[in-house]
């Protein structure tokens, strides 16, 4: 990454190609930077991580594409020119993830209630128990009783499963941390 900040002063680039898993961090810290200098470039990651996390960090920072790595290297160059060309700058795979993500989901189709719904929401948003149930106007023990309830419906054992579960089906969106 610190030899991409070298070059960006003098880096009139169409294309910035990223990597997520780079040795010095992450690709994504380097959009903004790079829209900064070159608000005309257009940043696509190219990575092995198809999950619903990384793509929409890497979106939220800017990318205009999300390429993934698993493209023989005639596809990925056909991609590449697409992109320059108008192209969707996104992998199959992970077009279908975004139209899902955003594909309503009726919370009936998962028999959450409502209130389950706001309980896991505050879950998958890293509150306790107890700050849910406050929050909630609840006591603490109905909202352990509505994430047991949570955890049986989504098919689940741990907070962590139940917000990607969560995520995963489009009843909470990711957020960057």
């Amino acid at each position: 990454m610190a030899s991409a900040r070298e070059l960006l002063p003098t880096w009139p680039a169409q294309l910035a190609l990223l990597d997520i898993g780079l040795p010095d961090g992450s690709g994504v810290a380097l959009i903004s930077e790079i829209l900064a200098k070159n608000p005309q470039c257009s940043c696509v990651m190219t990575t092995i991580f198809d999950d619903s996390e990384h793509l929409f960090a890497a979106l939220k920072a800017g990318a205009e594409g999300y390429l993934l790595k698993d493209e023989t290297a005639e596809v990925f160059s056909q991609r590449l020119m697409g992109i320059l060309a108008g192209q969707p700058p996104l992998s199959p795979s992970i077009a279908r993830r975004m139209l899902a993500f955003f594909r309503p989901q009726p919370l009936i189709e998962h028999s959450l209630t409502a209130r389950e719904a706001e309980v896991l929401t505050l879950i998958a948003h890293g509150y306790s128990v107890r700050n849910a149930a406050e929050s909630l106007h609840l006591s603490h023990h109905t909202v352990a009783d509505y994430l047991k309830d949570i955890y049986r419906k989504l098919q689940v054992n741990s907070r962590a499963e139940a917000t990607l579960k969560a995520i995963d089906l489009g009843l909470v969106s990711p957020r960057s941390h």
